[in-house]
């Protein structure tokens, strides 16, 4: 079942179903999916409780640019209005898949139905590239790139390679990327080594989420070389899409057998 529905539709039928007393204890739905321009989006495994509403949001992304929701600006509709999740963001690439749990707290919001709506749904059209100087190695133990922090977590230098292990932690407030293919190393006769442990991916950052990357280089380690980071980092610029909303309904089989 796919379909897109107003809020205002749907308060009504809302408000009749929170008055009256639900036998359940738990409350299953119906999963539902709407088909954008952009994605597909889905919600699925959605329960109701008399504190808590919870479902999985998954997305499609069809697109060549990063999609990202936040939870903060996404809501079920309660006995009592709306109420919006405290999730942290879901940033999903290029051509990927992406899900997250999306729930909401209260007193007395169960109900036989809800009206999901993601308000927060952007993509990003465009990036900025962070310009960063070359380091030196040995690494430092912290360095900063723009708004990306750089936590050495191990290196190693032996014989014809180089290993070095950060933890990398996102700090600012649009999406942060990281393409691994574009950090070199340099040695100081002009030599230049790609990054070994490249797997074509561009690493994607929401607010304050950290990733543990390695960086493996080949060459002569008796020379001495610097770390180049090319545009490896960049930020993208979220721009807001059109909400997404849909109806779930009970499940009134499942619900009645999960229930015995």
């Amino acid at each position: 079942m796919k379909q897109s529905i107003p809020i205002i539709l749907v308060l009504a039928s809302l408000v009749s179903f929170s008055q009256k007393k639900i036998k359940y204890k738990t409350v299953f739905f119906e999963d539902n999916t709407v088909e954008t321009p952009n994605a597909k989006v889905s919600l699925a495994d959605v329960t109701a409780e008399d504190n808590l509403i919870t479902g999985t949001l998954k997305i499609e992304n069809h697109t060549s640019k990063i999609l990202l929701v936040k939870p903060e600006e996404c809501s079920y509709t309660i006995p009592t209005g709306e109420a919006f999740s405290k999730k942290k963001w879901l940033v999903i690439g290029p051509k990927q898949n992406g899900s997250k749990a999306i729930d909401v707290k209260g007193e007395n919001i169960k109900t036989k139905e809800t009206l999901f709506k993601i308000g927060g749904f952007y993509i990003c059209n465009s990036s900025e590239i962070v310009v960063a100087s070359n380091a030196a190695l040995p690494p430092e133990k912290e360095l900063y790139v723009g708004n990306f922090k750089l936590e050495l977590v191990d290196w190693i230098q032996n014989g014809p390679q180089i290993r070095i292990r950060y933890t990398i932690i996102y700090t600012g407030d649009k999406v942060g990327l990281l393409d691994p293919s574009d950090v070199t190393i340099k040695a100081t006769t002009g030599e230049e080594y790609k990054n070994q442990k490249d797997d074509g991916e561009t690493l994607s950052f929401h607010k304050k989420e950290n990733i543990t990357v390695d960086f493996v280089f080949l060459n002569d380690s008796k020379k001495k070389n610097l770390i180049v980071w090319n545009k490896a980092f960049s930020e993208g610029i979220p721009e807001k899409l059109n909400p997404v909303s849909f109806l779930v309904k009970m499940d009134q089989n499942k619900t009645k057998e999960k229930n015995k």
